[in-house]
């Protein structure tokens, strides 16, 4: 499920506002697992960002989503998968 302060930011992204980093929901519920993504005070999208996954009663800590996406087996092309990876998007750097 794509939170609802996603869908607002990529919104605002389209109308060529970059909504601040408090703006957006930090939280990603797959049902069997939860990834946080912690954003440093005073830094952008880019910089600074760590990834804590909540499984089987365990805590990790990631710094890329492509280790989070192998730990949580998330696959291209699943429901789970592509909403994590909609997701990320919004942590990650504008590709040009």
């Amino acid at each position: 499920m794509i939170p609802e302060s996603v869908l607002k930011a990529s919104i605002l992204r389209a109308c060529g506002i970059e909504p601040p980093a408090a703006g957006i929901n930090r939280t990603f519920d797959g049902g069997t697992f939860q990834v946080y993504a912690t954003v440093a005070p005073g830094t952008h999208f880019s910089e600074e960002i760590h990834f804590t996954v909540y499984q089987d009663g365990g805590t990790k800590l990631f710094d890329t989503p492509k280790e989070v996406l192998r730990v949580v087996k998330a696959a291209k092309g699943t429901p789970t998968g592509d909403a994590l990876r909609a997701f990320f998007q919004h942590y990650l750097p504008p590709t040009t």
